[in-house]
């Protein structure tokens, strides 16, 4: 019996099913295996998310055990903005593992937990300033939620260090910037107004602030006068 020429050996085609899908030697189809290896990757993120969770609460855990040696008003101050950021952060992971979508969270229940945080790590009267939050329904991914958090994070402290009056409030707002694929974060306060001439770089936070709303693609917005402050942002949706 003659030999087929190497380069006309035969060919076995792989198996198909009854719906023309490839099969392997194994009889598990190229779709099975793209969907297990999909749930394998899915089960490597959510651990990582768990292990960022455990990983800034031990960082957070840590700093509060070296809170009472700050004497220095000046440290103290620069000690509790960084417990803030932390924190902004350590929510975020918390509600990713919790919620199990993967990189996506509810921003109105995200910025709610936040300033909550927020709120209470402030000390004095300044603490029972309330804070409403109002949002449209958005699920955001995680790169965005980052520097939006640190962001609200930011303003939501600069207003409770203002001298606010006793009937004092702040208000953040979420909203859909109709089909532009992006929305708007509104923060407002009835606190003393800004300065005159006051320069939003001459402040750590305001500057951190500027800098994380050019990584959304816009500039921080801040409006003030006698009936308080606002600031705002867009971002990505």
């Amino acid at each position: 019996m003659p030999m087929l020429p190497r380069s006309q050996a035969a060919y076995s085609p792989p198996d198909q099913t009854g719906d023309g899908v490839a099969t392997g030697m194994s009889g598990v189809s190229m779709a099975d295996r793209l969907t297990a290896r999909i749930q394998e990757l899915e089960a490597e993120l959510r651990e990582l998310q768990h292990r960022a969770k455990n990983s800034l609460q031990l960082v957070i855990s840590l700093l509060k055990l070296q809170a009472g040696r700050i004497r220095d008003p000046d440290a103290r101050a620069a000690y509790e903005q960084t417990m803030v950021r932390i924190e902004a952060l350590a929510i975020l992971y918390r509600q990713l593992h919790e919620s199990g979508a993967g990189t996506h969270v509810d921003l109105g229940r995200y910025v709610t937990a936040l300033c909550e945080a927020v709120r209470e790590g402030t000390p004095g009267a300044l603490s029972r300033v309330p804070v409403t939050v109002n949002s449209d329904p958005i699920q955001i991914g995680l790169y965005e939620a980052m520097p939006l958090g640190l962001i609200i994070a930011e303003l939501v402290t600069n207003c409770l260090h203002h001298a606010f009056p006793d009937d004092g409030w702040i208000r953040i707002t979420v909203r859909q910037q109709g089909d532009s694929g992006r929305a708007r974060l509104t923060v407002e306060d009835n606190g003393r107004a800004l300065p005159a001439g006051f320069d939003t770089t001459a402040e750590d936070g305001l500057m951190l602030a500027e800098a994380l709303a050019g990584q959304l693609g816009d500039t921080l917005s801040t409006d003030s006068d006698a009936a308080g402050t606002t600031a705002s942002v867009s971002f990505p949706v």
